[in-house]
């Protein structure tokens, strides 16, 4: 079973108007039977715009359980056994995050902006990322059919590892990158595409980037069908603890530190419903 619903509720009435404006993403996903599965996803993102600046707070959660049932057949012959059925529960994936951002609107399409944010996945190796950054920015485009945007600026992060790395630094300040590109390509169908890059400036090995690109299509007034595709590269992952074995299989004893992939891709499918 798939649920997806996407809730909009809007202080002003239409996004291109003054005021505080609020959508609410929930997200379901359950398969049940032989295999089981269970996938939610909570998604906030809270507006505001007003003559000369803007200000969003988003809130998101995602967590993916599975479970892993074994069937052992115990008995005396073919004709004569029982079943017997065990089951584990395991959680294949946990994803939060909070971050805001304000921006303040100067001469032209210039603009300065100061952000913040907090990310926790395990499953990536980190158990707490903070960040705080500030730039300035400049809107290219802004019409009917296009709008793009890019920032430039300076942060400083502090990250806790799951498995930190002996008498590494967990605090670095680095510099950021960003754009913002939202494309009218039918007038039911929008292409949208953000990048945030950001480099340590303290170990430039160390370089990540978060790259979503989508596309809505409109099917009535109130309701769209969206897909979209995040990737996210980091090129000096977290490290994960494993245990040693020996080439036959067998336990040596002790764990090692090897890095986990540096790139993870997400797909997702949506139903939105907008009021």
């Amino acid at each position: 079973m798939l649920l997806v619903i996407v809730v909009s509720k809007s202080g002003a009435a239409q996004n291109d108007q003054l005021g505080w404006s609020d959508t609410a993403e929930l997200t379901l996903v359950f398969t049940g039977g032989n295999a089981e599965a269970t996938t939610l996803g909570l998604r906030n993102a809270l507006m505001g715009d007003w003559e000369q600046s803007s200000l969003s707070i988003e809130l998101g959660a995602l967590r993916a359980e599975s479970t892993q049932t074994t069937r052992i057949a115990t008995g005396t012959s073919p004709l004569n056994f029982q079943v017997a059925s065990r089951s584990a529960r395991t959680l294949t994936a946990e994803h939060y995050f909070a971050r805001g951002r304000y921006d303040r609107r100067l001469e032209g399409g210039a603009f300065w902006y100061a952000g913040w944010g907090w990310e926790r996945n395990t499953f990536a190796g980190f158990d707490h990322r903070y960040v705080g950054d500030s730039g300035v920015g400049y809107t290219w485009l802004d019409n009917h059919l296009w709008v793009f945007e890019t920032t430039s600026g300076v942060g400083y992060t502090v990250q806790h590892d799951v498995n930190p790395l002996p008498g590494a630094d967990n605090g670095f300040a680095g510099v950021r990158f960003s754009y913002t590109l939202e494309r009218r390509v039918t007038p039911n169908t929008e292409f949208s595409s953000t990048l945030v890059a950001d480099e340590n400036l303290e170990q430039t090995t160390d370089f990540r980037a978060d790259l979503t690109n989508a596309v809505t299509v409109s099917m009535t007034s109130r309701l769209a069908l969206k897909a979209s595709w995040q990737l996210l590269y980091d090129h000096l992952p977290s490290l994960e603890s494993l245990p040693l074995r020996l080439p036959s299989g067998n336990p040596l004893g002790g764990m090692v530190l090897t890095p986990l992939a540096s790139v993870d891709q997400i797909v997702t499918f949506a139903l939105v419903a907008s009021f």
